[in-house]
């Protein structure tokens, strides 16, 4: 039966060239193309719709019954941003046994790439830790709903990006000096706080940790 590419599938689709035309497209690593098309498309599909708009695109790349049109399918591009996506629900699946306390969250999350912490007493737990395209769904940064701008958010994104530099290169250099179970590195866990007044606009709070570091 032939394969009748969705409207989902297009978004997917239409996302990745719009990454790939962008100035620096061609540049980017298959993980900074998988997170470029995520952000983008983090106001209009869910994770399922987007893991289920991959294997939709991936299966018509080896349709024979669609002919040349099956080798305009950006294959490899497609199978980064699926892979991305499946990881992401990996972390919200984990986000429902999560029992840890408030200080672990923020000693994990400062050395933790792929997921950021967000304290919003709307939620429960308060302080939870959640993939960007899930930030980006909850906290949308466009409409009349948005409590923070496109350029807020990849501000904390930066934010974020610069402080777990940081404490991955402390950590390197401590394990480089054969560290002991009395090793500590300062870290700096980011933190999107939103504000308990409906309207009010959210806001990046730094905190200070202390990451034990095993032998």
């Amino acid at each position: 039966m032939e394969h009748v590419t969705t409207s989902t599938e297009l978004l997917l689709w239409e996302a990745i060239d719009q990454v790939r035309e962008a100035e620096d497209g061609t540049d980017l690593s298959m993980d900074e193309l998988a997170e470029c098309v995520m952000a983008a498309l983090g106001s209009s599909l869910s994770l399922q719709q987007i893991c289920r708009a991959a294997d939709g695109l991936l299966h018509l790349a080896d349709d024979p019954s669609q002919g040349s049109a099956a080798r305009l399918v950006p294959v490899v591009d497609v199978q980064a941003v699926q892979e991305r996506a499946l990881n992401l629900l990996d972390w919200q699946e984990l986000e429902d046994d999560d029992d840890r306390s408030d200080i672990q969250k923020l000693i994990d999350n400062s050395t933790d790439a792929d997921t950021v912490l967000v304290r919003d007493p709307t939620s429960t737990p308060e302080l939870q830790e959640i993939g960007i395209l899930e930030l980006l769904q909850r906290y949308p940064c466009r409409g009349s709903e948005a409590r923070w701008s496109p350029d807020d958010a990849i501000a904390f994104l930066e934010t974020k990006t610069r402080w777990l530099d940081a404490a991955l290169e402390s950590w390197e250099a401590v394990g480089e000096a054969m560290a002991d179970d009395s090793d500590l590195i300062e870290a700096t866990a980011v933190v999107l706080v939103v504000p308990e007044q409906a309207g009010q606009p959210l806001r990046t709070e730094l905190l200070d940790v202390l990451i034990p570091v095993d032998s």
